[in-house]
């Protein structure tokens, strides 16, 4: 679909930032983090649903698993969040923008993203059952 200038407008289509290379590519660039954590997100939401509907009948090395992939989804949207608050911060210049991007930086503050990545690879490289697995998580 070709930008279109808007009606009465004496801005040629080119012009209009459907139509910017950049734009698009920034753009695809910041839906391709946000879908990518989307996906990361319903997976560990999937194996969360499977482990909780199990029970007691859950085996010894599923909560492990399911608390891996919950990190997992953490991390990865995390870092998308800060990621496409920062460059729509960079790229706009609309007030008021600055306060999603400081939200972004406060709701991810809180847990050690290098705790959660050592805990995450602690578990996929030496099996570690209880290194992934928050504290207040019974086993």
């Amino acid at each position: 679909m070709r930008a279109e200038p808007l009606a009465g407008s004496r801005t040629p289509a080119s012009r209009l930032p459907g139509a910017d290379p950049d734009l698009l590519l920034t753009y695809g660039e910041l839906a391709s983090a946000a879908q990518t954590a989307i996906a990361v997100v319903d997976r560990a939401t999937d194996a969360m649903a499977r482990a909780l509907r199990s029970g007691p009948h859950i085996g010894p090395e599923e909560p492990a698993a399911v608390a891996a992939l919950v990190a997992t989804a953490e991390t990865v949207m995390a870092k998308a969040a800060l990621h496409v608050t920062t460059r729509v911060l960079e790229l706009a210049d609309a007030p008021g923008l600055d306060r999603f991007w400081r939200n972004a930086r406060v709701l991810t503050a809180r847990d050690s993203a290098a705790q959660r990545l050592h805990s995450i690879g602690d578990h996929y490289l030496n099996g570690t059952r209880g290194a992934a697995v928050p504290r207040h998580w019974s086993m």
